[in-house]
């Protein structure tokens, strides 16, 4: 089933950029606390990238345990697209083939990782003009109070509603 419009911004992505639509937060979205395990069997290119980012992914509460497949596909894209344009800039962009120079498939392979790649990082707000939307608190102790008064007023809301 889809839905029409645009998708919606997680509540994070919205306290982040200080909510400038002034529309009502979700105080309902799950917020996951499950900490992020690095995956098991992740070796060479993608385990480099994931030891370069998720701590501090994780420090700023985008990456969470549930998030951790989708970071592991990043990781992934990373790795292949990186290894193609390697592999391209050995062999070259172009390859013989029956009726003569083709584009080297391996273009191809670098140009889906690198798409999948960005698609990601914007999600995980690694890109400059993701991060250009984002308004960090001063410190990590000002995020944890932030976290809790949302929390603290999404009971209190939900008791007022069992009241009336």
């Amino acid at each position: 089933m889809s839905s029409s419009g645009r998708r919606p911004k997680p509540t994070r992505v919205k306290e982040l950029q200080g909510n400038p639509g002034k529309r009502a937060l979700n105080t309902r979205e799950p917020r996951p606390e499950t900490p992020v395990k690095r995956p098991r069997g992740l070796k060479g290119l993608p385990d480099k990238f994931w030891r370069e980012h998720a701590s501090e992914l994780e420090r700023l509460g985008v990456l969470t345990g549930v998030d951790g497949a989708a970071f592991r596909l990043m990781a992934e894209a990373y790795a292949f697209a990186i290894e193609a344009a390697f592999e391209l800039r050995l062999d070259g962009f172009t390859v013989e083939g029956r009726d003569g120079p083709k584009k080297n498939p391996l273009a191809q392979v670098w140009r889906d990782n690198a798409v999948l790649f960005k698609a990601f990082a914007t999600e995980f707000g690694m890109t400059p003009s993701a991060r250009a939307r984002l308004q960090l608190p001063e410190d990590a102790e000002q995020l944890t109070l932030a976290d809790e008064l949302m929390r603290v007023a999404a009971q209190m809301a939900e008791a007022r509603v069992g009241e009336g």
